[in-house]
């Protein structure tokens, strides 16, 4: 089975440790700069190729160092790049991540290529190639709008293929006041699968409470529909069986960066098994697992097998 994946591409620069107050000081020493590819398309990219998947990934870079970086990653993860488009116009996506002494997170952000992307960057030849479609930025790229993610969809399932979405809701639509469905009702009629996170399924829906958020997709033509809760594990339905998971124990947090790419790419890896709800699941949570007892989106995914393992060892969740 091929997926198709298409959206976000960044390269993430990880700074360690900066002060709280930097800004009134002239100079700190900190650790070697650490690099990472990051953005949820590639993320997820990776993550399928870890566990063994054909995976290509769509998506935009700039012809500099940090393009070329993030290309040679993706080639030593065995993603195929054939849908990366190099923009000389623009500089890849890139991601200062600075690291407090605290261990808290702050992000520097420039993404202007990102927002140049289109639905018709990825050519019908890929999708033809693909078995699933699935795109991880919803509303997160400005060039992505509804219209755009619909029409990428509406062309999968023209030819049969199953699509696949998470989103990802930018501050500044918070601050315009914007919220609702309706930002991705064109969308969600050519959506087999969306699993957005508890806060971004709050954003959609309107409601807080999980069985009404729940009531709120069932009127598309999802397949499965699921709700990301972090530390409290997750919720799936396909709107007859529902299926509540927890998290595994014995984790070692180092860096939750990337978990729900990691419990994305777990689940559909799960799903394209022709696993049921329940044991794409719990194989989700393990990848998520281990994802996060690494630094940086994906280094701690290691191969099926290894995920295997791990999920039997403990059962399936509760």
């Amino acid at each position: 089975m091929r997926i198709l994946s298409a959206g976000l591409v960044y390269c993430d620069i990880v700074l360690s440790p900066v002060p709280g107050d930097i800004m009134k000081m002239d100079n700190s020493v900190i650790a070697p700069a650490v690099m990472h590819t990051g953005g949820d398309a590639l993320n997820v990219a990776v993550v399928l190729a870890k566990l063994g998947m054909q995976v290509s990934l769509a998506g935009k870079i700039g012809g500099d160092m940090n393009g070329s970086f993030v290309k040679r990653e993706l080639i030593r993860q065995r993603v195929d790049t054939e849908g990366i488009l190099v923009d000389p116009s623009h500089d890849t996506a890139v991601s200062y991540v600075l690291v407090g002494l605290d261990g808290e997170r702050h992000f520097l952000s420039e993404c202007s290529i990102n927002e140049a992307f289109r639905s018709r960057d990825v050519p019908d030849e890929m999708i033809e190639n693909a078995d699933m479609v699935y795109f991880g930025s919803a509303l997160a790229m400005t060039g992505m709008p509804d219209s755009e993610t619909a029409d990428l969809f509406c062309r999968a399932h023209q030819r049969g293929k199953i699509t696949a979405m998470d989103a990802s809701v930018p501050g500044i639509l918070k601050e315009q006041g914007k919220s609702g469905i309706e930002l991705l009702k064109d969308t969600m009629q050519e959506t087999d699968i969306f699993i957005p996170s508890y806060e971004e399924a709050v954003f959609l829906s309107g409601e807080t409470e999980i069985e009404r958020i729940i009531q709120k997709f069932e009127g598309f033509r999802l397949k499965v529909f699921g709700i990301k809760l972090g530390s409290g594990g997750c919720v799936l339905t396909d709107f007859k069986e529902q299926v509540r998971l927890s998290v595994y124990p014995e984790l070692s947090v180092v860096d939750t960066t990337g978990a729900g790419d990691c419990f994305m790419g777990g689940f559909l890896c799960g799903y394209l098994h022709g696993w049921d709800l329940r044991k794409a699941g719990c194989f989700a949570c393990a990848v998520s697992a281990f994802g996060i007892q690494e630094q940086g989106a994906s280094e701690g995914v290691p191969d099926f097998e290894t995920v295997l393992r791990y999920m039997e060892k403990y059962g399936g969740l509760l």
